[in-house]
Parts: C-alpha cells; sequence; structure tokens
C-alpha cells in the first residue's frame, strides 16, 4: 500500500477501529474522528493514532487516504473535504480488500452466526500455531481485540452481506452459515438477495474449501457446489448426539464413514454445533491437526457480549447477550435455558434501533417461549430519530401478542429497582440487546453486593 497515512471516519466503529489497529500494527499511520469517547477511541490513541472528538474539515489533509462506511452520510463534513481535496476515499469493505492482498483469505458469510463462527476459526488457527490475521465483529474473548495482524499465511474476515459488500472479497476458503430475509432495504427483492449469495459462492475457487450449512432451505436452493454440514442425515460433515454439560457442548461429528466423537466446544446452543461443524470440517481440509482443532474448542473463550456471565451475587447470575433479531434471540434461549435446567430465567430485552424495530414487527412468535419471565424496555435508537408507526408501546404490544411468558414493559431507569425486587435466589438474568443494556448487569450486580454487604451488617 502506497499511502503512508489513513484517515477513519467514525474509528470508534466495532468494525473501523478493527482495520485502524490492524494497519497500526503494520507501522502506518492511522487518525481518526468519532463523535462520542470511548474505550476504544483510548485504545487506538496508546496504539499510536490520533484521535479527534467530533467531524471536522480540519483533521483532512489531502495527502491522506479516507476510509468511511456505510452508515456515514453523504453530508458529512469529513467526507465532502476528503472528496473535495482529491483524496482517495475508501469504503471499509475496500479496505479489508487491501489488507487481504496476499494472504489465504478465510470468509464467513451469512446472516446469524458470523462472529462466533470466525472467532471460532481464528481460535483453531492460533491453537495450531498458525498465527492468523483477523478482523471480526466482536471482540475475542482472551484476546480483548476483534482484529489484528499475524504473521501466518491466513486472513480471517466476516463478509458483511448487509450492505453487499461480501462480493468484493476473493476467498481462498469460506463458511456460509445461513440465509435469512434481512437487509430488504438494500436488496429489495428475495432474488436479489439469494443472487448475492449465489454470486458470492462462485468466488470460491475450491469447493472442498466452501462449507455451508446443509440445514439451511434457502442455501440449498442457491448453492451449487461445496461441502455441507448440519444435523439433516444427507449433510456431509453430520451433527449427532449433542448434548448440554454445564457452559458447553458436546456433539459426535460424523463425515463418510468416520465418526469425531465427543467433540466439546465450551459455547451453549444448537446454534453452535452447528458453527463448530463448518470450523472443524473446514480447519481438517485446511490441513489443521485434529489436536489442535479439540483443543482450541474446549477452550474456546467466545465473543465479548455472546453468552457473556457480568457475575453472580447471592447466587443470581447475570448473563448478557448482544442478539436483538428474533431468530438469534431464540437460538440465544433455548441455548442457556438447556444448560441451567430448572433455574427460572429472567429476560430483559432492549429492542436495537427504531428501523430494526420495524422489521422485527410480527415476527416474535414462540420466540420468548423458553423464558420464565420477559421484561421489554425502552427502544435504543443508536442515533436514529423517531418515526411514524414505531414506538416502545408498538413493540411491546406486538411481543405481548406473540407469547404467553408473563411479561412487562419496564422503561430503562426503572430496570434496576424492579429487578431487585423481582429476581429471587437462583435466578438467571439475562439482557439482550446491542446498546447500553448491556451495561445493566454489572450495575444491578453492584446494587446487589451493596445490599448483601448492609445485611451482613445488620
Amino acid at each position: 500500500m502506497d499511502h503512508t497515512k489513513y484517515h477513519f471516519i467514525g474509528i470508534g466503529g466495532i468494525g473501523m477501529s478493527g482495520l485502524a489497529r490492524v494497519l497500526l500494527q503494520r507501522k502506518l499511520k492511522v487518525s481518526g474522528s468519532d463523535l462520542t469517547a470511548s474505550p476504544t477511541l483510548e485504545n487506538l490513541k496508546a496504539a499510536g493514532a490520533t484521535v479527534s472528538l467530533g467531524h471536522d474539515v480540519a483533521n483532512i489533509s489531502s495527502k491522506c487516504k479516507v476510509v468511511y462506511t456505510t452508515g456515514i452520510k453523504d453530508e458529512n463534513p469529513e467526507l465532502q473535504a476528503a472528496k473535495k481535496m482529491g483524496c482517495q476515499v475508501l469504503h471499509r469493505s475496500d479496505l479489508l480488500v487491501e489488507l487481504t492482498i496476499g494472504y489465504q483469505t478465510i470468509a464467513v458469510a451469512g446472516m446469524h452466526g458470523k462472529t462466533t463462527t470466525s472467532a471460532l476459526m481464528v481460535s483453531v488457527l492460533r491453537e495450531a500455531g498458525v498465527d492468523p490475521s483477523f478482523a471480526v465483529g466482536g471482540v475475542l474473548g482472551g484476546l480483548n481485540v476483534n482484529a489484528q495482524q499475524g504473521g501466518g499465511p491466513h486472513f480471517v474476515i466476516e463478509a458483511c452481506e448487509s450492505d453487499g459488500t461480501f462480493l468484493k472479497y476473493q476467498p481462498s476458503a469460506a463458511i456460509i452459515t445461513n440465509i435469512d430475509f434481512e437487509h430488504m432495504d438494500y436488496y429489495k427483492t428475495e432474488e436479489a438477495l439469494l443472487q448475492a449469495f449465489r454470486d458470492f459462492i462462485a468466488k470460491v475457487s475450491l469447493s472442498e474449501h466452501l462449507f455451508w450449512c446443509g440445514d439451511d432451505n434457502r442455501l440449498r436452493n442457491v448453492a451449487t457446489k461445496g461441502v455441507t454440514y448440519g444435523f439433516s442425515s444427507d449433510c456431509e460433515w453430520q451433527i449427532t448426539n449433542l448434548r448440554s454439560v454445564g457452559w458447553q457442548i458436546v456433539f459426535d461429528l460424523y463425515f463418510k464413514d468416520h465418526c469425531f466423537e465427543n467433540i466439546v466446544l465450551a459455547a451453549l446452543g444448537k446454534h453452535n454445533a452447528l458453527n463448530g461443524a463448518a470450523v472443524f470440517g473446514l480447519a481438517l481440509s485446511l490441513g489443521i491437526p485434529e489436536e489442535a482443532i479439540r483443543q482450541a474448542f474446549s477452550s474456546f473463550q467466545g465473543i465479548v457480549r455472546r453468552c457473556e456471565v457480568k457475575g453472580e451475587c447471592g447466587n443470581i447470575l447475570c448473563v448478557d447477550d448482544y442478539a436483538h433479531h428474533p431468530v438469534e434471540i431464540k437460538t440465544t434461549l433455548q441455548g442457556i435455558k438447556e444448560a441451567i435446567g430448572d433455574r427460572r430465567l429472567i429476560v430483559v430485552y432492549q429492542p436495537h434501533r427504531y428501523s430494526r424495530a420495524k422489521d422485527c414487527l410480527g415476527m416474535y412468535s414462540e420466540i420468548f417461549d423458553t423464558a420464565d419471565e420477559l421484561i421489554v424496555t425502552n427502544i435504543y435508537a443508536a442515533g436514529e430519530k423517531p418515526f411514524a408507526g414505531i414506538d416502545d408501546k408498538t413493540v411491546f404490544d406486538d411481543i405481548k401478542r406473540s407469547t404467553l411468558v408473563p411479561i412487562s414493559f419496564i422503561p430503562y431507569p426503572q430496570l434496576i429497582e424492579t429487578l431487585t425486587g423481582r429476581l429471587q435466589t437462583n435466578d438467571l438474568l439475562l439482557t439482550l440487546g446491542a446498546g447500553n443494556i448491556t451495561l445493566l448487569g454489572e450495575q444491578l450486580l453492584k446494587v446487589l453486593e451493596d445490599a448483601y454487604a448492609t445485611a451482613k451488617e445488620l
């Protein structure tokens, strides 16, 4: 790459911050701006980036490559200044294409499960001593980063389908977890969405290095090559004998006439057995030793905000998960319920964005049925402005019509007080959503700990 400085508009985002980190590790100059201070910005500063709060034309010079995301509007002052100065302007996906040049790119695509699957592949490669580079959509437990420059030949990426940019990559290997009818604001029609996945599949040159979920009917309709995995009896890699053992799952995996028995994965739920099967099969096809794969699976530290245990007080366990789409919520709840047995499962759900909340209306049937009690709180706007027809009451009423689980609406500021009065010994509290609901568990634990300490003093 021939430019010496990169400027990121919105450097604090999960995807942008990761690529900035990789550039810094490659000893390139990085600057960026964001609207809100965060630990991510402080970490980037410590790594050598120049970071500004607020978007200002003064942050742009004609010698920069300027990086933006789909979420940056055309009227952004820095983006306008960059174009006026004749800077090379790159979408985040174009920069990721640049970064992967010369590497064996392993791309993970699909609407759900990309982050966990790609993180598990990273863990396997690291366990095998391959030292991959990676850029994924979540912070890896244990490493505490979402992207890193490695010394090996592989680069693991999430191939995001939301805006069609996954078609820019040239993967040497790929996993497709599923296809769901999302991002229709971009694709407009079902056929356009399916065609995009056909085009992605065509980009993987070696069929034996393309793994896709054979349990997904939409994938069956679009995939003309590759290796199938799943629970279905006609999958080439078939999962059997799945069971939960504490906070992990164990399963067998059949391939041709061989059975890989008792694979232990430190994760929860049927969906993670699918993710694990894909990684296990692809890793073996790439020449990774079985022993290294098994060790990486059993010691997998997951993704921050994916069934993340925040702590426990008075035998009340607080767990947080990023899930905010009904499909993701259902699989998360099922996995947790299988693991906790008779413990009560109390769920607090924070709908994410007005646009996403609108898209999810009518999709909540049976989604929360494994919970013992459900609390819905205010929509987390994530910078969006409210629009007609979608508000807290609309979402709550839609969910209430769709479930028999005891349900209530509690405004976010009242959640701590409400929960301290409702939670019982041996309960598991699960917070769900992509917004500030992630803070609730730790805040509640602090209140509970203070209450217990006061009670002991009396």
